[in-house]
């Protein structure tokens, strides 16, 4: 009984190898461009020849400043996923942080008109608005 549980089981195994193996091969670069500034400038881009598409640049904003400097990186790609929808990223990243765009990513729908007017109006009228102070409540013991 030992035996032939100890074969099923490598067969299970063996028959699992087997569905589960994915053939690699090789995807040819077939155009390829790179350049690096002495500045901090750069440039890459690159395509494959299953359709993937890169491209990147980027250079150092104020440079001279080393309080603020930053680095600035504009950039995109492209390729079809696995169900045959052609996909496609842009995105930069400065100061304000990385954004991307593209159609698959999910964006927050818009504010309701009200919201935003509202929000426009108390913007309007920062007088108005007076400095709230939120003191910490004492706390309450029971004695037993």
């Amino acid at each position: 009984m030992k035996l032939f549980i100890t074969l099923s089981a490598l067969l299970a195994v063996a028959v699992a190898v087997e569905y589960h193996h994915v053939e690699h091969k090789h995807i040819p670069i077939v155009h390829s461009e790179s350049y690096h500034g002495h500045d901090g400038s750069f440039k890459h881009e690159y395509e494959s020849a299953n359709g993937i598409s890169v491209q990147e640049q980027g250079y150092v904003k104020n440079a001279g400043d080393k309080e603020h400097a930053t680095n600035v990186v504009h950039g995109s790609y492209s390729y079809t996923d696995p169900h045959g929808v052609p996909v496609s990223v842009s995105y930069s990243a400065d100061e304000n942080g990385f954004q991307a765009h593209g159609s698959h990513i999910p964006t927050a729908p818009p504010l309701p008109k009200a919201l935003v007017e509202a929000y426009a109006k108390a913007g309007s009228h920062p007088e108005s608005h007076a400095e709230v102070h939120y003191s910490k409540p004492e706390p309450h013991y029971k004695h037993y």
